[in-house]
């Protein structure tokens, strides 16, 4: 294989097997090689200028990297398309299609013929920008705020405790991405931050959600992670959510966010509270201005 041919092979396994005519020429591939490449079924086309190597296994990554490269240097991924991407806010984003942000005087015909739903916008940031592996993608704050116009609003619930629980961003950072880009959907944003004050860390995003809903329904705002001193024990167990003066304690379960084992323990007629959980952090967002 000549050193073109496997620079061009590098740079589609990076991309899940996808790869522009203009990153084979910059690979040092000739437009003839292309044409040989096509012809002899080493690469399929998948747009006009955009090829698969032939037995890339077929993803959902594999067709939003071909509608990001068919729509230019410019388009990034946004809304339901990250929230898949990303697993979060389940279940509402797991068959999302293939959405588009492009900013204003950008060409949308090649991601509109490939099926993609494309976002026009006054402005995009480089702060918008980062990266899931070489997919570009609109960043955390920003794809909260893209989503507050999504029905229904659990979803926007689902992926922003996901996104903030996973501290890949922070409430004032949502705030202030909001103010610079849009003034609407104010009462949803208000909803969505409700439960995020300052205090111990949740266990898990549901009980954040679970938070939201008791204070929705006009329920004051519960005590997170309340230590119970146990007779015998030295050390004190915790409650995920409490309002200790009631002595009630309110407790979401299900299978996201607790196995087996965990629903035996919850269920016990003797249950003795948890340590708050570690939740895991996902370092698939990364920020940069520009693809590597």
């Amino acid at each position: 294989m000549s050193t073109s041919k496997r620079r061009a092979a590098e740079v589609a396994a990076h991309q899940h097997g996808v790869i522009s005519a203009t990153q084979a020429a910059t690979a040092g591939l000739s437009v003839d090689q292309v044409r040989t490449l096509v012809e002899s079924g080493t690469w399929n086309r998948r747009w006009r200028e955009v090829y698969a190597v032939a037995g890339s296994p077929p993803s959902f990554e594999a067709d939003v990297m071909v509608a990001c490269l068919a729509a230019g240097p410019l388009a990034i991924a946004c809304r339901g398309t990250v929230c898949r991407l990303l697993g979060i806010g389940r279940p509402y984003f797991d068959a999302a299609g293939i959405e588009l942000a492009l900013p204003r005087g950008a060409s949308v015909r090649a991601a509109r013929s490939l099926g993609a739903i494309v976002h026009v916008h006054r402005h995009l940031d480089d702060d918008d920008r980062w990266w899931l592996g070489r997919i570009a993608a609109t960043g955390p704050a920003r794809l909260i705020v893209d989503l507050l116009d999504v029905t229904p609003v659990e979803a926007v619930y689902a992926a922003a405790d996901d996104v903030l629980q996973r501290g890949w961003c922070t409430p004032a950072r949502i705030r202030s991405r909001w103010a610079a880009s849009r003034l609407y959907h104010r009462d949803v944003l208000d909803a969505v931050l409700l439960p995020w004050v300052p205090g111990p860390k949740a266990g898990s995003p549901k009980e954040l959600s679970l938070c939201r809903v008791l204070q929705l329904h006009g329920l004051p705002r519960p005590v997170r992670q309340h230590a119970v001193t146990i007779p015998g024990r030295a050390r004190p167990r915790y409650l995920d959510l409490a309002y200790p003066d009631a002595r009630v304690a309110p407790e979401y379960d299900g299978a996201r966010e607790h196995g087996v084992r965990h629903w035996e323990h919850d269920a016990a007629p003797a249950r003795r509270p948890r340590r708050p959980r570690r939740a895991r952090r996902i370092g698939l967002l990364q920020p940069g201005p520009g693809r590597p």
